[in-house]
C-alpha cells in the first residue's frame, strides 16, 4: 500500500516532465529576429531553431532555418511570419535583434511599441544596427563555421568587448532606457557582411528615436574612451627621427574621463594609462626619460582624436556621452544646447614599460 501511495505522489512530476517535453517540441524557438522598412512595407525574418530528428536520432545538418514575413504595420509582418510557422513562436530564447538602417530612421518607435507590449519576449536579447545591408541578409549568413547567425552575433559582441575597443553591448533594455531618456541618447554597434563574413564596425548614434549618424572604428575608439567604456584603445603616431617608421601604445585603461562645466565651456579631463605595443622608432626603452618624450608624442594625438570625435557628436546633435545627464547630475537643470558649447581637453597620459610610469600633463 505504501509502494502505491508514493508512486501516485511522483506520478505527476513524471508526467509533468513528458509533458514539458513534448510542449518544447511543438514550439519554434527563435534565435534571432531582423526587421526591415522598405517601400513603406515591414519585412520581418526569423532564424528558428532546427529540433527536428532524423530516424538515427542524430541533428539535422542544418541547425537552423529562416522564414519571412511582411506587412504595412510591425505587428502584420510578425503575423504574416507566424501562419508560415506549423509550431507556435517561442521568443523566450531570444538572442539578437538585427535592425535595418531604414527601421532606425524612420520607424524606431513602431519596433520599441512592439517589443514593450509582447509580454512573451524578455527585454535581455541584443539589438543591432546592419550596416550598407539589410538585416535580412545579416541573419541569413549562415556558414558552415557558424551555423546559427544569431548565436555568432551574440558571441561577437559580448567576447570582442574585451579586446575590441569599438565593441558596446547593450541588451534591449538599457537602449530602450536611453531611448525614453531626456537626458542623453542611445547608441548601439553597426555590423555589415563582407563576402561571407560578419564584420563588427563603428558606433550608431541616436538623436531621441532616430539614428543620426555612425561613427567610424577610430571615432568609436575615442568615445568609448571619452565614455569611459573602453577596454583597449590602439593609438599610433610618426617616429620623431625617421616619418616612415611609427611607434604604437595602447590606451588599457581609459576610466578616468571627467567633465567640468565653466560658463560657456566644457573641459574634458582624462587621466590616461598606456603600454607600448610596437616601437619603430628603436627608442631606448631603459631610459626613464625615453617615456616622457612618448607621452609628448602621444598627448597631442590623443587630443586631435578626442576633438574630432566630439565635433561629430556635435554636429549630429546626438548626445551619447550623456553630456545633459552630466550637467544636469550637478547644477540640477537641463543643458539642452550643450552641442553649442566650446570643449577643451586635458589630457594625462602615463605610459609604461616593466613596470615604470611616467606622467605628464600638458593643459590647453
Amino acid at each position: 500500500m505504501r509502494k502505491l501511495i508514493v508512486l501516485l505522489l511522483l506520478l505527476p512530476f513524471l508526467a509533468t516532465g513528458c509533458f514539458d517535453y513534448q510542449e518544447l517540441n511543438n514550439r519554434a524557438v527563435i534565435a534571432g529576429i531582423a526587421i526591415d522598412y522598405n517601400q513603406d512595407k515591414f519585412g520581418v525574418t526569423f532564424e528558428i531553431l532546427n529540433n527536428k530528428k532524423s530516424s538515427s536520432e542524430k541533428e539535422d545538418s542544418d541547425k537552423t532555418y529562416t522564414v519571412e514575413g511582411e506587412g504595412t504595420t510591425l505587428p502584420e509582418a510578425f503575423q504574416d511570419c507566424s501562419l508560415k510557422i506549423s509550431k507556435d513562436p517561442y521568443y523566450a530564447h531570444l538572442k539578437v535583434l538585427i535592425l535595418g538602417e531604414e527601421v532606425t530612421q524612420e520607424k524606431m518607435l513602431d519596433v520599441l511599441d512592439y517589443f514593450i507590449r509582447d509580454a512573451s519576449i524578455r527585454n535581455i536579447f541584443l539589438p543591432i544596427i546592419a550596416e550598407d545591408s539589410s538585416a535580412k541578409d545579416i541573419l541569413k549568413s549562415t556558414t558552415t563555421e557558424n551555423p546559427v547567425v544569431s548565436t555568432s552575433i551574440q558571441s561577437m559582441l559580448e567576447n570582442n568587448k574585451m579586446n575590441n575597443g569599438v565593441v558596446v553591448v547593450k541588451d534591449f533594455e538599457n537602449f530602450l532606457n536611453a531611448i525614453i531618456d531626456p537626458y542623453q541618447d542611445a547608441y548601439l554597434n553597426t555590423i555589415s557582411k563582407e563576402e561571407d563574413t560578419l564584420v563588427l564596425n563603428g558606433i550608431a548614434a541616436f538623436e531621441g528615436d532616430k539614428l543620426k549618424t555612425i561613427l567610424s572604428a577610430e571615432e568609436s575608439l575615442a568615445f568609448n574612451a571619452l565614455n569611459n567604456d573602453s577596454t583597449i584603445y590602439y593609438v599610433s603616431a610618426v617616429c620623431p627621427n625617421d616619418s616612415s617608421q611609427s611607434i604604437t601604445i595602447n590606451l588599457y585603461d581609459n576610466t578616468g574621463t571627467e567633465y567640468s562645466f565653466e560658463n560657456d565651456e566644457i573641459q574634458v579631463k582624462s587621466n590616461l594609462k598606456a603600454s607600448i605595443i610596437t616601437d619603430g622608432c628603436k627608442f631606448d626603452l631603459r631610459d626613464p626619460e625615453v617615456y616622457t618624450t612618448i607621452s609628448e608624442i602621444f598627448t597631442p594625438v590623443i587630443k586631435q582624436q578626442f576633438q574630432d570625435t566630439i565635433e561629430v557628436i556635435k554636429k549630429n546633435q546626438t548626445d551619447i556621452l550623456g553630456i545633459n545627464n552630466r550637467y544636469y547630475k550637478k547644477n540640477k537643470t537641463s543643458l539642452e544646447d550643450w552641442y553649442t558649447k566650446n570643449f577643451t581637453f586635458d589630457v594625462e597620459l602615463n605610459v609604461n614599460k616593466n613596470g615604470l610610469i611616467f606622467e605628464v600633463n600638458e593643459n590647453d
